[in-house]
């Protein structure tokens, strides 16, 4: 049983599935909550649709899986971790300026944290293989 437990929670990438649980947890709060951007008044019915918490819902899914699966494509992790940094660089961009614009201080640390998350994944761009050998 012991060895049972120990060989599921054995991991070859630690890093991308913490990554990828930061990805579901994003976008989660943004499914959940329909009002959270206001700031500007024409984008706040698009950054609020749910559709942009699902996509970080996906890519936190498709991370995990990339992690845990026994397949090291380098394409799938590059593409992945690419389109990762960006989805962070553009929540981190509208949580600050929303911080700025209200002065709630909880959105501008979200958006330091994000910009946290996002450094962290180019730590990881910076460590991982860049072609299959």
């Amino acid at each position: 049983m012991k060895q049972k437990l120990k060989n599921l929670l054995r991991t070859e990438h630690p890093q991308h599935e913490n990554l990828a649980f930061a990805m579901l947890g994003i976008g989660l709060i943004l499914i959940c909550n329909d009002y959270y951007f206001f700031w500007p008044p024409f984008a706040a019915k698009v950054l609020n649709d749910d559709l942009v918490g699902g996509v970080f819902v996906v890519m936190g899914i498709l991370l995990f899986v990339w992690a845990r699966s026994t397949s090291t494509q380098v394409y799938a992790n590059r593409r992945l971790l690419v389109l990762t940094a960006g989805l962070l660089a553009s929540e981190a961009t509208a949580e600050l300026c929303h911080g700025f614009v209200s002065g709630q201080p909880h959105m501008i640390m979200a958006g330091f944290v994000e910009l946290v998350v996002l450094r962290f994944v180019f730590i990881i761009i910076s460590n991982s293989r860049k072609h299959n050998n």
